[in-house]
């Protein structure tokens, strides 16, 4: 170095003020807090996406393919996630199942969610939902999936638009309305679809009641039968005059034969067999107790009707009268109405029998009910026992010649109905994809249980690393001291 360079160096330092050794300590403790905020940040950041990404790694089973590649009802299902996603927001194609019920993720709370829910089970073992803005829906009656399992009708859906009717379709998630008799844009409720798919059979009624009911207080609901034509838009009036909506019991309302040529109707204690004109064949006085037997009460050759007879309590009725009931199978001849032969099954033990179809031409298939804890029948008050309050669970069975039932789908007892395709059901495939519902894709509810997770982890998070900063800063300041 020159002398002239060292001499202005040397005179540059001596005009710099003088280090403060405790500004210095000052401004690292300045830097060290700035590091420290920023990694309790990134630390809660990391907690909060963690809860997010928890569940689906915690639920995520390999997904069991059906025996033969083909796809079946599932052996097994779960209550779906209270913010499960949609047909409409992610489809996944036809249905293998549908269940409705009363637990969290079927219902919502009165606060958070409260909407009626049907759960749509994929032939992929996928879950997604069908919301109905707050009315408790029952799957299979009020919500009824088409006999390919690829579309379901219903009377409404929320988000949709109004219509008599609203068909869905489970490949694309696109809904569109039905009109009704004389265009009709309210208000239909499904009955039975059509063994081809072609046609949907529904009760029609006025949007607001006629009257009231002096016995019960319900709203008087005049109701009409009308098969629609899927592939025309023509609606058709089987029956003008059903009766009042709340006193149908909507379990054994109609059927149509295999060849969907004919249908049998319930009118009150009456039965008869209707062409798709209107034509009546016959009709037959059943008497008190004994019902068609469901929506799959003709027999695989469509020469006979099955009918359920009830032996227990049928008017004023506590929870374990109800529990008790007993039902015996009978037939009718469907050429004549006169009562038939058929295949013999034990009688069946439960609140309600609803026969859906039958699995490989010899077994019925049915729901059976067990009664609501504390539910009690009278004749005062409206009952439906099928329907969505009367109910504590139902379980899908394949019922046995000469008596015996085997269980087809293990549920949650918060299930409360179920409505399966008829091209699985009647080649009976069953035992079919069977995992937990994942929590994603999910609607935006979700937030309602993430976030406040997310804040609780960081309100839990963050005192705890504030502590440990502050035990190391106490720790360094007594060694500076020492």
């Amino acid at each position: 170095m020159s002398g002239g360079l060292r001499t202005v160096l040397t005179e540059l330092a001596d005009q710099m003020p003088p280090a403060s050794p405790g500004n210095v300590w000052q401004a690292g403790r300045r830097m060290r807090r700035r590091d420290r905020l920023r990694l309790v940040t990134r630390l809660a950041v990391a907690l909060v996406v963690l809860a997010c990404l928890v569940p689906p790694v915690l639920h995520y089973r390999p997904l069991a393919e059906p025996a033969g590649g083909a796809a079946a009802v599932p052996g097994r299902v779960w209550t779906p996630w209270m913010w499960q996603g949609t047909v409409a927001q992610d489809p996944t194609g036809p249905a293998a199942l549908l269940f409705s019920g009363d637990g969290l993720g079927l219902r919502g709370t009165d606060l958070v969610d409260h909407e009626g829910k049907v759960a749509v089970v994929g032939r992929d073992g996928s879950y997604r939902m069908l919301l109905y803005g707050g009315a408790e829906t029952v799957a299979g009656e009020e919500v009824q999936v088409s006999p390919d399992g690829r579309y379901v009708v219903q009377g409404h859906l929320a988000g949709a638009e109004q219509g008599w009717l609203v068909l869905t379709d489970l490949v694309d998630g696109r809904s569109r309305t039905l009109a009704g008799p004389d265009g009709r844009a309210c208000c239909g409720v499904p009955v039975a679809w059509a063994p081809d798919g072609a046609a949907v059979l529904a009760m029609d009624m006025p949007e607001m009641p006629v009257g009231f009911d002096p016995m019960t207080g319900m709203g008087i609901l005049p109701t009409r039968l009308v098969l629609h034509d899927l592939t025309t838009g023509q609606s058709r009036v089987l029956v003008d005059e059903l009766g009042d909506h709340e006193k149908l019991r909507t379990a054994s309302l109609a059927a149509f034969s295999p060849d969907g040529r004919w249908i049998a109707v319930s009118q009150g204690s009456r039965v008869s067999l209707l062409g798709r004109t209107g034509g009546v064949a016959w009709t037959r006085d059943l008497g008190p107790g004994r019902h068609l037997a469901g929506p799959g009460a003709f027999t695989p050759d469509g020469r006979q009707i099955a009918t359920l007879t009830l032996h227990g309590c049928r008017d004023e009725c506590d929870t374990a009268a109800l529990a008790a009931r007993s039902w015996q199978f009978g037939y009718l001849d469907a050429a004549t109405g006169t009562d038939g032969t058929g295949p013999g099954f034990g009688p069946v033990t439960a609140m309600a029998v609803r026969v859906l179809g039958w699995r490989l031409g010899t077994d019925p298939v049915a729901l059976t009910y067990r009664p609501e804890d504390g539910v009690r029948k009278s004749p005062e008050q409206s009952f439906d026992d099928t329907g969505w309050w009367e109910v504590g669970d139902a379980t899908l069975v394949a019922l046995r010649p000469g008596g015996g039932a085997e269980v087809l789908v293990d549920s949650p007892g918060e299930v409360l109905a179920m409505d399966v395709p008829r091209d699985l059901l009647e080649s009976g495939r069953f035992g079919g994809p069977a995992r937990p519902p994942a929590p994603f894709p999910a609607r935006p509810l979700v937030l309602v249980a993430v976030v406040p997770l997310g804040l609780l982890l960081i309100a839990v998070g963050v005192p705890v690393a504030v502590a440990v900063v502050r035990r190391r800063r106490h720790r360094i300041d007594d060694l500076r001291h020492m």
